[in-house]
């Protein structure tokens, strides 16, 4: 049995406490009256849902997960392809199933007083798409049930196309542009829409926490579970920063099943990626704990015709670390951990015009040269509940960066000693802060009206300490002779 069922039993300890404070014939008789009743209401609890999982030459498929969309029941089908997820209320549910080399499948189901039957069948992952589940309205889904453009890209999608970074989804979703200037900063662009300031017009969320700015941005893609992306504007339900859309990036969460991934990666120009990770449950149902990383590392692209060397030399960790506790069906509460160490000597390789740079790509001449230090942690506690009534979800996030450059960094983009950038002032100054809650209130899984609902509340609090300052050399004169155009 579901040990989580024994907590949707009330009924039992208010009959223990009865029967202790029973002393006479009269309150024997009400006891077995209660404890009547008691397991009448009892055998009205051991409801749920059960069934088999066959591929389709109705051979048992074992370990295949089965879980209710919008709750936190679950279970894993046994070597004969059985399941069965006890305690569910009455309602209307979505049900996921997937497994390791079969097409996710999802099915609307109806649960009565009764326990339901659902027998399914999987077809080979070679032959069939997956279906694929989202929270683009706060919510899990089926995508093809949300009213407005959105692509979805599942696991098996950003493995095959080798999506490292979100500005790579630029080459296969449509209305989309994403670059970054050198300093993994991605500026996003949907449907035209966009900003060069720190405040961009495309929202991203990693994990439910809004990377409130591109000081917080977080851009490496690994162990990520589906993308998706949606186009226009999305202030209802995501806030600030989503005129143009949202990029809604999930990464994938331990559970009852230990898994783990390596993966090693060189290229040309001294490229190198090595990433691995595993989730794993620390106490079977109860608590889950997952860890992954990567790092990377190249030589650089470019070459500095000033001292004739390779000018973007970068290395960069991001780690990713999970800790989940579900101390009953109907709580779940996780805490969640990021961080981003970048180092890069030479960050915006700019050259002065078009023409040049197409004249000689890959080149520039910069005679200041600098390297970032460029340190981002995140970190959320998300507390979720479900039962009969409505759903309540309470996310509290902390984000804090810390970048400056060892050197002055070059502000004219020339050989010239003209213009430079100062802005390593100690500890004190460019570390930047944010402080995010939300809450959210929304219909029940379980609800059979045609009317859905989601209420809520974001809070941020955000700190900014910047100091800057900029140095005219020998040559800043030149600066004060260009044209104004």
């Amino acid at each position: 049995m579901d040990p989580n069922f024994a907590a949707d039993q009330p009924s039992m300890f208010f009959l223990k406490t009865f029967v202790m404070t029973s002393k006479n014939k009269i309150a024997i008789g009400q006891t077995a009256l209660l404890l009547l009743m008691s397991l009448l209401a009892w055998s009205q609890k051991i409801r749920g849902l059960s069934g088999k999982i066959t591929d389709n030459l109705s051979r048992p498929v074992d370990k295949a997960s089965v879980y209710i969309l919008n709750t936190n029941r679950g279970t894993l089908t046994d070597a004969n392809g059985i399941f069965f997820i006890p305690g569910i209320e009455p309602g209307n549910y979505t049900m996921e199933v997937s497994a390791i080399g079969y097409a996710t499948i999802n099915r609307n189901i109806h649960i009565s007083g009764k326990e339901q039957q659902a027998d399914l069948q999987l077809n080979n992952s070679s032959v069939q798409l997956d279906a694929i589940s989202v929270t683009a309205q706060k919510k899990e889904e089926p995508v093809r049930n949300v009213p407005f453009s959105i692509t979805a890209l599942s696991s098996k999608q950003v493995n095959e196309y080798h999506l490292w970074n979100t500005g790579n989804i630029t080459a296969i979703v449509p209305n989309l542009c994403s670059a970054d200037p050198g300093d993994k900063r991605n500026v996003t662009s949907i449907r035209g829409i966009t900003t060069t300031s720190y405040d961009p017009a495309v929202a991203t969320y990693i994990d439910g926490v809004n990377q409130f700015g591109l000081d917080t941005y977080i851009s490496q893609l690994f162990d990520v579970e589906r993308i998706e992306i949606l186009r226009g504007p999305q202030g209802t339900l995501y806030g600030r920063n989503a005129m143009g859309g949202v990029i809604n990036i999930i990464t994938k969460q331990p559970a009852n099943t230990t898994a783990g991934f390596a993966e090693a990666s060189v290229g040309n120009d001294g490229q190198q990626r090595y990433s691995a990770g595993i989730r794993m449950p620390v106490k079977k149902d109860r608590l889950f704990a997952g860890i992954s990383g990567v790092f990377e590392k190249s030589n650089g692209f470019y070459t500095n015709q000033f001292n004739n060397t390779p000018f973007d030399r970068q290395t960069s960790f991001t780690g990713n670390y999970y800790l989940k506790f579900l101390p009953n069906a109907r709580w779940n509460i996780t805490l969640n951990a990021k961080n981003n160490l970048n180092r890069n000597h030479g960050t915006f390789p700019l050259v002065n015009g078009a023409g040049e740079a197409f004249a000689h790509p890959f080149k520039l001449n910069q005679n200041a040269i600098a390297k970032i230090t460029d340190n981002v942690f995140n970190t959320s506690l998300s507390i979720n509940h479900f039962n009969a009534h409505l759903n309540f979800s309470s996310q509290t996030a902390y984000q804090i960066n810390y970048r400056y450059y060892d050197q002055p960094i070059d502000g004219d983009f020339s050989p010239a000693d003209a213009v430079t950038i100062v802005n390593n002032y100690g500890n004190k100054w460019n570390k930047i802060k944010v402080i995010t809650q939300e809450f959210k209130f929304s219909s029940p899984a379980a609800s059979t009206s045609p009317l859905t609902w989601t209420a809520g509340n974001y809070i941020f609090y955000q700190y900014s300490p910047n100091k800057q300052a900029t140095h005219f050399g020998e040559d800043g004169e030149l600066c004060m002779r260009l044209p104004i155009s």
